[in-house]
């Protein structure tokens, strides 16, 4: 990929109607998704670190409990995403953008002054809600920019530039937490974070949808819209799959501060192992961007998809017998990840390719998918942690079969085509 801006007319795998804005210059347009992207990474891995702080500050008793700070915020990152799929094809994505960021920061604010713990997750949940214009945005974004293998391709390198969230989170938290000593310093970095991405937005980011695409914010049209998102076969069959394989992803993250900390103890080193496992899908969203035009969205994809289930199977048996050993584990985590660096961006460009027309929409079905309904799932799966890992990996090992299934439906049994959508 090259660092010319993003408005040449004979490039292809450009989408046919971007000639309404000024383009961004390639490194900036993906540094600007992947941080509105990691706006969210951020907000959910910052807090890892301080969730023992946080349940010592308002004394509740069950541990699992601090799985909520993640899941709440997942959940309504994830549902809100259907309300701002029609609003950003009606209003565009700069508007809801900004408004969306505005109430983020307030809320960022609200956490801090939070007086139970209740109220603090209740904050939590109106932010995730406020951040899932980002989401959505930063995908339709894309969407309307570039289209097939090359949308594939610039996702997979966001996706490289966003891995640094929950790659260095984590230990951003550890160290404000140890030069703070006070977990609401966090949510002051939150706030800063999410003062950047608005006041980079309001100056830079252009507005991408094309007059002609804005779809009138009336019952009808919206429901037609979803009508043709919901009978999409591709779309809906990876919305699915995306939802289960991330399922497996959200309940490792809520409960991997206790995993590390109760059932390895290795509380001290928790942020520098996390960060591991993030630079393994890191690694693979980089070999993917190289290799997905030469082989292909769903060859990369459904290999990953196997390799997974097939690890996380092996160690859900070895767990069940007993073995809960360190480096088993840990190398389970890494190569889940990677192949979650190869399933992400794949999955995702090959749910949007067939419905470039109403981006909006549809990143926001597949954004509630892939956010919302894997935020049910890992809160299934992570709440079924109790020192033990058999559970979990049984939960994983469910839904990644689950997830093939929904594939091979969804591919009428045929698997690792390399044709472009």
């Amino acid at each position: 990929m090259s660092d010319n801006t993003t408005n040449t007319a004979q490039d292809t795998s450009q989408s046919p109607e971007t000639s309404h804005f000024k383009r961004l210059p390639v490194w900036e347009f993906v540094c600007i998704v992947a941080g509105l992207m990691a706006l969210n990474a951020t907000a959910v891995d910052i807090m890892l670190p301080a969730l023992n702080n946080i349940q010592e500050t308002f004394q509740f008793e069950d541990d699992n409990r601090r799985q909520q700070m993640v899941i709440v915020y997942l959940m309504g990152l994830g549902v809100s995403q259907i309300f701002y799929g029609p609003l950003i094809d009606r209003f565009g994505r700069r508007p809801v953008l900004l408004v969306s960021l505005s109430v983020y920061i307030a809320f960022g604010l609200a956490c801090l002054l939070a007086p139970s713990y209740n109220l603090l997750i209740l904050a939590r949940l109106v932010q995730g809600c406020s951040a899932g214009a980002t989401r959505v945005v930063a995908a339709a974004v894309v969407r309307d920019c570039y289209t097939g293998r090359a949308m594939a391709e610039i996702m997979s390198v966001v996706m490289l530039v966003f891995m640094a969230a929950p790659i260095l989170a984590p230990s951003i938290g550890g160290g404000i937490l140890f030069l703070f000593e006070d977990w609401r310093a966090i949510f002051w970095a939150l706030v800063i974070f999410g003062l950047a991405m608005l006041i980079w937005s309001y100056f830079r980011l252009p507005e991408t949808l094309a007059p002609q695409n804005k779809t009138p914010l009336q019952p009808l049209a919206i429901a037609r819209s979803y009508k043709i998102v919901f009978t999409n076969r591709l779309a809906m069959g990876y919305s699915l799959a995306s939802a289960l394989v991330f399922g497996t992803l959200f309940g490792y993250i809520s409960a991997s501060e206790q995993i590390y900390s109760v059932t390895f103890d290795l509380e001290k080193s928790f942020p520098y192992w996390f960060a591991g496992t993030a630079a393994g899908m890191a690694v693979a969203n980089l070999l993917n961007s190289r290799l997905v035009q030469k082989l292909g969205m769903r060859f990369l994809s459904h290999w990953a998809l196997i390799g997974m289930l097939v690890v996380n199977f092996v160690y859900a048996a070895l767990s069940f017998n007993g073995h809960n050993e360190f480096l088993p584990f840990y190398g389970v985590m890494v190569v889940s990840f990677i192949c979650m660096g190869f399933i992400g961006p794949n999955f995702s460009a090959t749910a949007m390719e067939p419905l470039g027309h109403i981006a909006g929409t549809a990143s926001a079905l597949y954004g509630f998918a892939a956010t919302f309904l894997a935020a049910v799932i890992g809160w299934i799966v992570g709440a079924q942690y109790d020192g033990n890992l058999g559970p979990l990996f049984l939960g994983n090992a469910i839904c990644l079969v689950l997830a093939l299934v929904s594939v091979l439906f969804t591919e009428r049994g045929k698997l690792f085509k390399r044709h472009q959508v």
